[in-house]
């Protein structure tokens, strides 16, 4: 999974410039952003489906396989200068469609071949290893990008894609296979995943949570933080080392959150992280320089790894294996809702409000609604 986790530290840097140098537009961007998320949200409750059903290592590979066919197409149309906003569009929606099933089947793996005692640290090994390889790709993406442009920064994904599938199928991880479901409808199936999903009234809240979390910083992050890279901090490399901060920060709180006891509160622990995600987001909106920006990435991608390992966890100790795959697409599909919404509307607020002035007062806002939702009763309750 480390290739896995390098081509992911790819995609945020290649994307966003890649649609800048061929559209010039922070508009256009948070399309082709919305259109990629959007298209991944609506085939995770088929990916949790088909991870119930089918054997889930298969799936992953043939995930990896399809994004490494769209990072190519995107390479060859953008190094021939062929590239247009409608097949940035299309290339998106392909890459998030194969991303929509690799979501929740990954995230379900894990049980079948770890003990319950281990989780947490494996998810924590599982998340530092591959966050570990994405500290130095926003990096050497960014630079990467301002040398020879963002189709060569998709070429390098697209081989890391395709090593990190070979990797999968030699592992031999499609021997794992869920309970068999085969005489089970997938609507039947869907249902039950909802009935699981719930009965656990610390789940929903959180996914609740995140959904407003997605729609007010994340989204406008992704789409504004490049813009205002481009235009105040140095360029593509900026972004690189903020990116790079950003998965610096994650393997940290992964690898801790690793090493000490599951809280046995975590619902509690994960809603007290979030006010520090809002970081990153805060130093862009407030105009603040780089070094401070990218410290505020750090703190971000702490909370953001440790909360992570926290929930991941908590899942996959409280969910039956047999119905875990379509539980976290559920979860998927609600906490990352807000995102094609906040992707497709942060260039148009901002170009009337301003980058700065938006991002400064959607993080505010979030960083005091996160405090407020610490109070909630049912977050306090053992799991």
């Amino acid at each position: 999974m480390i290739a896995s986790g390098w081509a992911d530290g790819f995609l945020p840097v290649v994307l966003s410039f890649g649609v800048l140098r061929v559209t010039g537009s922070a508009g256009e961007l948070g399309l082709v952003l919305a259109c990629q998320s959007a298209i991944a949200l609506l085939v995770t409750m088929a990916g949790g489906v088909a991870g119930d059903r089918f054997p889930r290592g298969r799936i992953l590979v043939l995930s990896l396989l399809a994004r490494m066919t769209a990072a190519a197409a995107l390479a060859a149309t953008l190094l021939t200068g062929t590239a247009s906003f409608g097949l940035l569009l299309a290339a998106a929606g392909a890459y998030g469609c194969a991303d929509g099933f690799f979501g929740p089947v990954s995230g379900a793996l894990l049980p079948d071949v770890v003990p319950r005692a281990q989780l947490a640290p494996a998810n924590a090994l599982i998340g530092g290893t591959t966050s570990s390889a994405s500290i130095v790709a926003p990096a050497l993406a960014g630079i990467l990008v301002a040398a020879f442009g963002p189709g060569a920064g998709f070429a390098v994904q697209a081989v890391m894609l395709g090593i990190a599938a070979g990797v999968l199928a030699t592992a031999r991880l499609a021997t794992s296979r869920p309970a068999p479901t085969s005489r089970v409808g997938p609507l039947r199936l869907v249902k039950e995943g909802w009935e699981e999903f719930t009965e656990r009234r610390w789940l929903w809240l959180l996914t609740g949570q995140w959904t407003v979390f997605s729609l007010a910083v994340l989204a406008p992050v992704a789409v504004l933080g490049p813009v205002i890279a481009t235009r105040d901090l140095g360029g593509a490399r900026a972004w690189g080392v903020i990116s790079g901060c950003l998965a610096l920060g994650g393997v940290g709180g992964q690898l801790a959150a690793g090493r000490i006891k599951p809280p046995v509160r975590p619902a509690f622990v994960i809603a007290c992280l979030a006010p520090a995600m809002t970081a990153e987001a805060l130093a862009l909106g407030f105009g603040a320089p780089l070094p401070f920006v990218a410290l505020g990435a750090a703190i971000t991608g702490l909370a953001l790894g440790a909360q992570a390992v926290f929930f991941q966890t908590a899942m996959q100790a409280t969910i039956p294996p047999g119905v875990l795959a379509r539980v976290a697409a559920i979860d998927l599909v609600g906490s990352e809702g807000g995102q094609p919404i906040g992707y497709a509307l942060a260039g148009p607020v901002a170009a009337v409000a301003g980058a700065h002035p938006f991002l400064a007062t959607s993080a505010t806002t979030m960083f005091i609604a996160a405090v407020a939702f610490t109070l909630v009763r049912p977050l306090h309750a053992r799991i």
